[in-house]
């Protein structure tokens, strides 16, 4: 491998591997480029492509959205790059990516893009990151914004008998069953290899549920194990009643007053499931255009 392809490779996957860690060019206030500007007005484009030592600046039309808002995402470069699109992250609270998109800079040195906070990938309250690059990690800025109010658990893509569970960037319809028990919200963990179902009780109960192997598993040398199943941190009996090549249905008693279950196994899905690919794809698209790019412009002549 020659030296080029080796600084390619290593691009691609300090792109893929890294996000949120990287220098920023910050947005500040320029009270002398824009007089008439209150503290409301910081991120108004007026003021900001008045900042033309800024390689790039992003900002929201609000900081404060409820889970049916719909952000819309402005910003400038500073120097157009014919070809060279925008791409803007949104990572939310748990440091997982919930949307990305890529945004053609107009003729005026400005990009703007609108994204709905109703997708079940943004079920969480809490802050959100929204970034955007323009071509080299470097170049970059990002604002914070809030979500808030009631924050729903895609129950509306989930039909009857199935229960929402959010993990690896995406939320799994789960057959479930439950007496006496219901359940408030769930999610799964790749750091913890656990299924967790938050819950209220109306007395002694039980809930039944089917558990997607590629959402969460417990194998050992190619074969099942039992998975460790705790309520309140106790350690519990369970019974699994049934499996197959994708499923696993556990059965688990559930005492009156108890307020979690958490499910642990050997395997749980990947932080970011399908949207890594997505992530990899726009880094390597990236690197090659710039590589490209680059190579031309020191070409030498004769």
């Amino acid at each position: 491998m020659n030296s080029y392809a080796l600084s390619v490779l290593i691009a691609i996957l300090a792109a893929a591997g890294t996000l949120a860690i990287v220098p920023t060019y910050a947005s500040t206030f320029d009270e002398e480029a824009c007089p008439d500007c209150g503290s409301d007005d910081i991120y108004t484009k007026a003021n900001l492509a008045a900042q033309n030592d800024l390689p790039i600046a992003v900002w929201t039309d609000s900081r404060v959205y409820d889970h049916e808002s719909e952000v819309v995402v402005s910003g400038t470069v500073a120097n157009i790059k014919p070809g060279f699109p925008v791409t803007v992250t949104v990572i939310g609270p748990q440091n997982n990516i919930v949307s990305i998109h890529q945004v053609e800079v107009s003729e005026d040195n400005t990009f703007e893009t609108v994204f709905s906070t109703s997708s079940a990938l943004f079920n969480a309250n809490g802050m959100y990151t929204v970034r955007a690059q323009y071509g080299p990690q470097e170049i970059n800025d990002k604002v914070a914004i809030e979500l808030v109010g009631e924050a729903p658990m895609g129950e509306a893509a989930c039909g009857d008998g199935e229960l929402a569970v959010k993990g690896g960037g995406e939320v799994y319809c789960v057959p479930f069953e439950a007496d006496g028990v219901v359940a408030t919200g769930s999610s799964v963990s790749s750091a913890t290899k656990s299924l967790i179902l938050k819950i209220e009780t109306e007395g002694d109960g039980f809930v039944s549920l089917a558990i997607p192997r590629d959402v969460l598993d417990a194998t050992e040398d190619g074969s099942d194990v039992d998975f460790i199943v705790l309520v309140d941190d106790d350690e519990a009996d369970y019974e699994e009643v049934d499996s197959d090549d994708s499923t696993r249905w556990v059965e688990i008693i559930v005492p009156e007053g108890a307020s979690q279950i958490e499910i642990i196994g050997t395997y749980a899905v990947p932080e970011f499931g399908t949207m890594a690919a997505i992530i990899l794809a726009v880094a390597i698209v990236s690197i090659i255009a710039v590589s490209a790019r680059t190579r031309l412009s020191i070409s030498p002549r004769y």
